[in-house]
């Protein structure tokens, strides 16, 4: 499988689509949750550094603004993979309206990281985290974490794009000397 082209079963030379792209066909993985962590990570760390910037460690609040721009740009690419996911789910189900709640808490978060860092950004090179940056940084963490929640229950509840295209036989085939488990088991997968 090729970044840009791909045979068709018929032999056929085809190109993948932009959304196809998105969603990492091309690649043969999911692209949404390799974008979510960076959102979740650089929020805590904005957090992290806040808080010990209260304690007196030089330049938390200018590292912190840093961290929180992070956010910003990593909920941008999650919220461009996610939109693509949403796309394809049939209107009126079960999990699409799952993925809308996900989306409108996410989209509340990235509100919050927005405001947060326009709030910071002339002060960044304070002493000292003002007070409202905490606030931000935790109301908008909590509320990421929710989102993530939701996105969640949408894998593990709901097994949405859970082996979509069925398992890859190299990752279930046994290591070669090792037993093979019992004939209609599905503990190898």
């Amino acid at each position: 499988m090729g970044l840009l082209r791909y045979r068709t079963a018929d032999g056929r030379l085809r190109f993948w689509t932009l959304k196809e792209i998105i969603q990492g066909k091309s690649i043969q993985r999911v692209t949404h949750p390799v974008f979510v962590v960076f959102p979740i990570a650089f929020a805590s760390g904005a957090l992290l550094l806040d808080v010990l910037s209260r304690f007196a460690l030089p330049g938390a609040p200018l590292a912190a603004s840093y961290a929180m721009l992070g956010a910003v740009g990593g909920a941008f690419f999650s919220i461009i993979t996610g939109l693509v996911d949403r796309s394809v789910m049939r209107p009126g189900s079960k999990i699409r309206s799952v993925a809308t709640r996900h989306m409108i808490i996410q989209l509340t978060a990235t509100a919050i990281f927005v405001v947060d860092l326009a709030v910071r950004w002339s002060d960044r090179k304070m002493a000292k985290a003002d007070p409202l940056w905490l606030v931000l940084d935790a109301v908008g963490l909590l509320t990421v974490l929710l989102g993530g929640d939701v996105g969640a229950s949408m894998v593990f509840r709901m097994g949405y794009r859970v082996q979509e295209t069925g398992p890859d036989p190299a990752a279930t085939a046994p290591m070669p000397g090792a037993a093979t488990a019992a004939s209609g088991s599905d503990e190898s997968i």
